[in-house]
C-alpha cells in the first residue's frame, strides 16, 4: 500500500537570549493634548485611560502589572484643546520582537453632575525607530444599534456607559476578537497627540535597524 507521509513536527521555540543580550526598548514622553471630540459642553472634562499593550515575549521592566494609567481631568481651552501633558514611561525587555508594543487609549468625560462616560477609543503603534516622534492617535466611538439608543448616547441620558464595548478593550483594539469587531459600527471621534523619545539597546544583535 501507499506509505503515509509523516507529520512534520512543529519547530522548537526560539532559545532565550544570553543574559545581557535581550532587546531593550524604552519610550519616554507625554500624552500631550486632545482635540476635535464632538458633543462635549464647556462643563465636560476629559481624561485618558491608557495601557501599553505588547506580545507575550515582552516583559515590562519594574511593572508586574504592565504599563497602565490615567491622566488628570482637563477642560477645553479657548481653542477647544484639552491639554494633558501627562508623562509616560514604558520600558520593555524581549527575546522576540513579534507583536511590537501599541498604545491603547480610552477617552472618558466627566460631566458637571459627576457622571463618567466613555467618549472614544484609539490605538496607535509605538515607534519602531530610535529618536523623537510625534504621534497622532485618531479615535472612534461605537455607535448604538438604534436611533433611540444613539440619541441617548449623544445626550448623556442616564444608564449604562454608551461607549461600552461588547468584548475586552484589548481584544477589540488589537482586532483579536475579529467576530465582535466586524459587527461593530463606529464613528470617527477626536485625536490625541503623543510625544515620545525612543531608545533601543542591543538592536543590532536582533537585526533591528536603528534608523
Amino acid at each position: 500500500g501507499e506509505s503515509m507521509a509523516q507529520p512534520v513536527p512543529p519547530a522548537p521555540p526560539a532559545p532565550p537570549c544570553a543574559p545581557g543580550d535581550e532587546f531593550e526598548l524604552h519610550f519616554i514622553g507625554e500624552l500631550e493634548f486632545g482635540w476635535d471630540f464632538p458633543g462635549l459642553s464647556l462643563d465636560d472634562g476629559l481624561f485618558v485611560d491608557y495601557a501599553a499593550d505588547a506580545g507575550a515575549d515582552w516583559l515590562p521592566i519594574a511593572r508586574k502589572e504592565g504599563f497602565v494609567g490615567q491622566t488628570q481631568t482637563c477642560y477645553a481651552d479657548a481653542q477647544g484643546v484639552y491639554v494633558f501633558n501627562h508623562p509616560i514611561d514604558f520600558h520593555f525587555i524581549a527575546d522576540s520582537v513579534a507583536n511590537w508594543p501599541k498604545l491603547h487609549l480610552q477617552i472618558l468625560k466627566l460631566d458637571a453632575c459627576g457622571r463618567i462616560e466613555t467618549v472614544a477609543y484609539g490605538c496607535v503603534a509605538l515607534p519602531n525607530v530610535c529618536g523623537h516622534s510625534e504621534l497622532t492617535c485618531r479615535s472612534w466611538r461605537p455607535l448604538a444599534r438604534g436611533v433611540l439608543e444613539e440619541a441617548r448616547a449623544v445626550n448623556g441620558v442616564l444608564g449604562t456607559d454608551p461607549g461600552a464595548l461588547p468584548a475586552a478593550r484589548a481584544d477589540v483594539l488589537n482586532a483579536t476578537s475579529t467576530e465582535v469587531r466586524s459587527k461593530m459600527v463606529t464613528k470617527t471621534s477626536g485625536s490625541i497627540r503623543i510625544s515620545l523619545d525612543t531608545i533601543f539597546r542591543n538592536a543590532g544583535k536582533h537585526q533591528i535597524l536603528t534608523r
